[in-house]
């Protein structure tokens, strides 16, 4: 078993396609992750700072304002942000629509449009340019529509309802306000997600979790090519009449490539994660915080590995079924619309086949939802192992039948 699994090894590592996983993956890695070089920069909060930065807040009040306040600015401008299907689609609305927007934000606020036209022009107008992104954050997050006293959270989701039903599926409207309520940090709070990242994120685990993030994305889809690959090198070669002629078990065969493939895709992944969490790690020894050493392992093995499980299964069992490429496109398929359906890029895992996390740190959320994570890649886990063992009966089926050791081919 131990030199079949070593002769699949060097299979893989003949492979092209394999190398283009290597390269593919290495370049998209470390041409998105800047926050893991800027970790250099990361200092305590001291009092007396202009600016904090800004946070995700779950206050109802701060998720009704924010909602609000970008239907405004979109009415304003006329101009509709919508995603339907992944991709960015402007919404230009005609007279009748556009007033109905207009007065669905006079019933928030209980003013006139136009009185809140005055307000916002006259506060930007004030307020001046902003010389640095910070300078123009600070300055959004000052600005704030003024709503009604007795404007419950039950009316502000009616009105995202008939809001979406206008402007269509996949804008802000749609379920992914709660995305817009951003406030400003006070030097508490500053304070208190520093704490949490020195003391219990100890710095590393917040950056491999950024690193899962970003690798996740391509990991889903990736793997199947190779696994398409490796099922499909036997026929290239015209060799797959020969090995159903040999004394060796299906599930020998399919278990010692699919280990081959996944070992040899699941390596270089964490050499990856590794080397991108040095300066975290060199970080953390700076201001003296003992970092995780482990986390890029930890992180690698629960978060990213039951993805190559998963695609590579896919590609194992439905390329055993129909001898082609449809791998590929289901995996696709199935990777693209677990991206696009993300109501948020930090959390909120449910059964998304691609859980997001695009943020350095937020400790306290991610262990609010890190039992939904576990359950998730456990199910995808088992889910793996369930169409491996699909693809080995498929196999099995397809080659013939075994007894007592022996094999014997089906004839037609």
């Amino acid at each position: 078993m131990t030199a079949l699994f070593l002769k699949e090894c060097r299979q893989v590592l003949r492979s092209l396609v394999y190398y283009i996983y290597l390269v593919i993956f290495v370049l998209f890695i470390t041409s998105q992750i800047g926050d893991m070089e800027s970790v250099g920069s990361l200092s305590e909060p001291q009092p007396g700072q202009d600016f904090y930065g800004s946070g995700h807040s779950t206050d109802p009040h701060d998720i009704m304002e924010g909602a609000i306040e970008s239907l405004f600015e979109e009415t304003y401008r006329n101009h509709f942000d919508t995603y339907p299907f992944g991709f960015i689609k402007v919404v230009t609305l005609d007279e009748t629509e556009l007033a109905q927007m207009k007065a669905e934000v006079e019933q928030a606020c209980g003013r006139n449009f136009d009185v809140l036209c005055r307000l916002y022009t006259d506060y930007w107008q004030s307020a001046g340019e902003a010389s640095t992104y910070d300078e123009y954050l600070e300055r959004q997050l000052d600005w704030h529509l003024p709503l009604r006293a007795d404007y419950t959270y039950e009316e502000f989701e009616a009105q995202m309802g008939r809001v979406t039903k206008v402007i269509g599926r996949g804008c802000t409207y749609d379920g992914n306000y709660r995305s817009e309520a951003i406030k400003e940090l006070t030097y508490e709070d500053a304070k208190q997600e520093y704490q949490d990242l020195c003391e219990k994120d100890r710095i590393t685990r917040a950056g491999m979790r950024l690193f899962c993030d970003y690798g996740g994305i391509l990991l889903a889809i990736l793997p199947v090519f190779v696994g398409v690959s490796v099922c499909l090198r036997d026929r290239r070669a015209k060799a797959a009449e020969v090995i159903c002629a040999k004394r060796i078990s299906g599930a020998a065969l399919i278990v010692t490539r699919y280990a081959a493939s996944v070992i040899l895709m699941f390596v270089p992944v964490a050499v990856c994660a590794f080397l991108m969490q040095m300066p975290c790690s060199y970080k953390a020894a700076e201001i003296g915080v003992t970092p995780d050493q482990t986390a890029f392992l930890t992180y690698s093995v629960v978060w990213l590995l039951p993805l190559i499980l998963l695609a590579t299964a896919v590609a194992f069992v439905l390329t055993e079924l129909t001898d082609s490429i449809l791998a590929i496109l289901v995996q696709a398929v199935w990777a693209y619309g677990s991206l696009i359906m993300a109501r948020t890029l930090t959390g909120d895992f449910g059964f998304k086949l691609i859980p997001r996390w695009n943020e350095f740190g937020g400790y306290d959320r991610f262990s609010q939802e890190l039992p939904q994570l576990l359950l998730n890649r456990v199910c995808y886990t088992v889910l793996s192992v369930a169409l491996v063992i699909l693809a080995i009966c498929i196999y099995e089926r397809k080659r013939g039948v075994t007894t007592r050791g022996k094999i014997r081919k089906t004839h037609d």
